[in-house]
């Protein structure tokens, strides 16, 4: 989306984090796991997460609003989360703030980006196709947040960009 800023989030995104990670979650993840994961996940829980990692968050705002959301919750090559406003998705922030996920990950001297998705989540597995991730497989588990067994796919990422090129 042109005119939208990408960068660090602040302390002061932290409630709008909350209500754009839940919004995403209801659409993308919401429709495959059973009520009992909509009862363990609400505002908070996203709130929560930005505050304990704020420093790992990358947001997209027009205008003084949270569009969208990622991040590599332990500084390291993984892409722990991406969640994009329903109201703005399509739009081009998905890429844009996976591009600077990369960029930061690069630039911490790491050469490939990882990510894992639900398996049913068709709209992000085929973003992440798009941006030339590779699948390295399924695996199933039992996911404390969802309280329940999920099925994910785990991609890779080979950087085209190294540390010393984006310094």
């Amino acid at each position: 989306m042109k005119n939208a800023e990408i960068r660090s989030a602040r302390s002061k995104d932290i409630p709008q984090i909350g209500t754009v990670g839940l919004a995403s979650w209801k659409r993308g993840i919401g429709p495959f796991v059973p009520q009992i994961s909509h009862d363990s996940i609400d505002e908070a829980t996203f709130s929560d997460f930005a505050s304990a990692c704020l420093d790992q968050i990358v947001v997209a705002v027009k205008e003084e609003r949270i569009l969208g959301f990622t991040a590599t919750e332990h500084g390291d090559n993984y892409i722990t989360d991406l969640w994009i406003d329903p109201d703005y998705e399509s739009s081009g922030l998905g890429t844009a703030l996976v591009t600077e996920a990369e960029r930061r990950i690069a630039a911490r001297g790491y050469h490939t980006a990882e990510i894992a998705v639900l398996a049913q989540n068709e709209r992000a597995l085929s973003l992440y196709r798009h941006l030339n991730y590779e699948e390295l497989g399924q695996i199933t588990k039992f996911d404390e947040n969802l309280k329940c067994e999920v099925t994910s796919i785990r991609l890779r990422k080979h950087l085209r960009f190294f540390a010393e090129e984006i310094a």
